[in-house]
């Protein structure tokens, strides 16, 4: 094959890859929080940030909190991401006495049950349901962010904003006086909402006239025995979409994990086994094999390559048919020569008739 046609392959291959790369991608808005997922609302690039991250290590598993209670280890920082309508709930017995021996637990959630908000006397107050259709519609410049405050860790963090959209705040929390608030948002409500779910001397809340100004908390740390309860009322931000848009925020979470070793379970929502029903799923793990299946395909694109050659039939190699006209010009010459000759013959009996012979 000649070189030009090699050329003209690696451009066409070339210019296939640009314009896939160009085209748009159809994203699956669906929180899964899975490991493998890696559309906004999984967790492969969340993982793979806090894995390189985390000095103490990181890990995914799929063990309940009674499994991880049972293990004798040292003390963990446990993750637990859960949507209000995915999933099983979370033991709350469970959950506060692996706080009590030590363990940092951080407990995402779009809206916490009455069960831990009593235990906890706090209150957590809905404010919008996410909802993939309606969320796709309101991206816009235009539409209003809410703004989510930083005032936790004031020796280590300057205050800062992060402004998201609306629906990844799903409810927030408006009496926090035995928790030590992280983020909080800021919300005007009316006197009488205030004095029934506010308590008067709550220090998060400035009164005025006919209304106050309520800091609605989305993350605080709880003191729980010897560990920690950190909850927090985002956790569509601590997902892919989140670390790559408000990497701020998420890395201001994870921080307070960091002194531990950190094991983020996947046991309270659904196993959608996102790509690991992948034939080569335990090849690209290895390395070696990794590289032994990336040989096996160059090889079988170059065969491809030499075989996409026009391929022809050996032609044998014949003598050429004999060329009868000249033999049949010969006989014919041949023939006319005899039948001329004859005729000139004085001794031929046919030309006796002939009125010029002498005899």
């Amino acid at each position: 094959m000649s070189r030009k046609f090699w050329l003209f392959i690696v451009a066409l291959l070339a210019l296939m890859l640009v314009l896939e790369y160009q085209m748009p991608r159809r994203f699956q808005w669906q929180p899964t929080f899975a490991h493998a997922d890696r559309q906004p609302f999984g967790c492969y690039v969340f993982d793979s940030v806090l894995a390189a991250a985390m000095p103490r290590g990181y890990t995914v598993c799929r063990k309940s909190l009674p499994q991880l209670a049972l293990e004798k280890s040292s003390p963990r920082s446990i993750i637990i991401l859960q949507a209000s309508y995915l999933g099983q709930d979370v033991n709350i017995d469970t959950l506060l006495a692996l706080a009590a021996r030590g363990n940092r637990i951080l407990y995402a959630h779009s809206f916490f049950a009455d069960e831990l908000c009593d235990t906890l006397n706090i209150h957590c107050n809905p404010r919008t349901f996410f909802d993939a259709n309606n969320f796709l519609k309101s991206i816009s410049p235009a539409i209003t962010r809410d703004s989510i405050f930083w005032v936790g860790d004031a020796a280590l963090y300057k205050p800062s904003v992060t402004c998201v959209y609306p629906q990844f705040i799903n409810s927030s929390f408006i009496d926090t006086i035995t928790a030590v608030p992280l983020a909080k948002i800021h919300n005007w409500e009316d006197m009488e909402f205030a004095e029934e779910h506010v308590s008067s001397d709550s220090s998060y809340m400035k009164a005025d006239s006919v209304v106050v100004k309520v800091a609605d908390v989305v993350a605080l740390s709880y003191p729980v025995g010897r560990g920690e309860l950190i909850l927090v009322t985002t956790p569509l931000l601590l997902t892919n979409y989140g670390v790559l848009n408000y990497p701020a925020y998420v890395h201001r979470l994870m921080n307070r994990l960091k002194d531990l070793p950190v094991v983020r379970t996947e046991a309270y929502m659904p196993n959608y086994n996102v790509a690991e029903t992948s034939p080569f799923r335990e090849l690209l793990k290895r390395p070696p094999l990794r590289w032994a299946l990336y040989l096996v395909l160059l090889g079988i694109v170059l065969l491809m390559g030499f075989g996409a050659r026009r391929r022809q039939r050996a032609i044998p190699v014949e003598a050429p048919p004999h060329n009868y006209q000249l033999d049949f010009i010969r006989h014919i010459g041949t023939l006319q020569y005899l039948k001329s000759h004859k005729s000139h013959n004085p001794h031929n009996p046919h030309n006796a008739h002939n009125p010029h012979n002498p005899q």
